[in-house]
């Protein structure tokens, strides 16, 4: 019982104390941190693809007798504005393009002269693209008669083809492999594609210049890792990768831990893993890859 009761009178006590605080000191009234609700900008947590704009309005309002002083922009706890103003209220737009974070939260702060302080957040998610993958992909250079040279990534698969079977699926091939030992391009294992205009590797009627179709590929050579390739999961790190004033229309010296993106003819980008690299004209290019769905 005498616990019952001191329980009480504490509560009591508190009750008196936080009573007589709220007569002498009132809540501070905060500034105001809103955002544009016009269509076109971010106006709370939302989606994104990679790549896309974000739009932001932001606006901020005093409370009525204290100038706001300061306003920050914080990405991931990275400080990307802190402005000195002094106003009773303000707006500010900006954009910001989707990177390649799962998730970013964006913070937006306003602080008054009183140093009364307001801050209102914004996660923006991404919503990346799947990937179709496939562990190990064995191909031949020209002159192996028995591992397939040519390759289509088409309808979710990745399925290799002799010169003659390619020869009569030829607008399904996305590259070929082959090995070049000229005085221009010795000693190297090579991927390249019909469109790529190559000629005297493979000979006879059913070689790639003969194609009516000739798909093309083009590759950039990545600063990937291998672990961070096997670590890739949906397609921004690969839209990412890409970089047009860097791409070729072949994929040459190949060496085990490369990693090349491509962008094929159908507009689908991916990335390729050089496992092992064996051979000359006989040898055969192990590859993995991961490519858009």
């Amino acid at each position: 019982m005498k616990k019952i009761l001191f329980l009480s009178g504490m509560i009591l006590f508190t009750g008196l104390m936080f009573t007589s605080c709220s007569k002498d000191e009132e809540e501070p009234s905060l500034p105001t941190v809103a955002f544009n609700q016009i269509d076109g900008y971010v106006t709370g947590n939302t989606t994104a693809a990679y790549g896309d704009t974000l739009r932001f309005g932001i606006i901020l309002q005093g409370n009525g007798s204290d100038n706001i002083v300061k306003f920050e922009i914080k990405a991931n706890d990275e400080t990307l504005l802190d402005s000195t103003i002094n106003t009773s209220s303000f707006t500010f737009d900006f954009y910001s393009i989707k990177g390649t974070n799962a998730e970013d939260v964006w913070k937006f702060t306003a602080t008054d002269i009183a140093g009364n302080k307001k801050e209102e957040t914004i996660t923006i998610t991404g919503a990346f693209g799947e990937l179709d993958s496939y562990v190990t992909v064995l191909m031949g250079a020209q002159d192996n008669v028995t591992v397939q040279s040519f390759l289509s990534l088409d309808n979710h698969s990745a399925t290799r083809y002799f010169q003659a079977e390619a020869f009569n699926n030829q607008e399904k091939i996305d590259m070929f492999c082959f090995y070049e030992n000229t005085a221009t391009s010795q000693n190297m294992m090579s991927l390249a594609s019909p469109g790529t205009g190559i000629t005297g590797v493979f000979t006879g009627a059913t070689s790639p210049e003969n194609y009516t179709t000739k798909n093309l590929t083009w590759f950039v050579k990545t600063s990937l890792t291998a672990a961070q390739f096997d670590a890739v999961q949906n397609d921004a790190i690969v839209l990412d990768s890409y970089d047009t004033d860097a791409d070729f229309r072949k994929a040459k010296v190949l060496t085990a831990g490369d990693v090349y993106c491509f962008k094929l003819q159908n507009g689908k980008y991916g990335l390729l893993k050089v496992i092992e690299v064996t051979g000359a004209e006989t040898g055969t290019l192990e590859i993995a890859i991961k490519v858009q769905k």
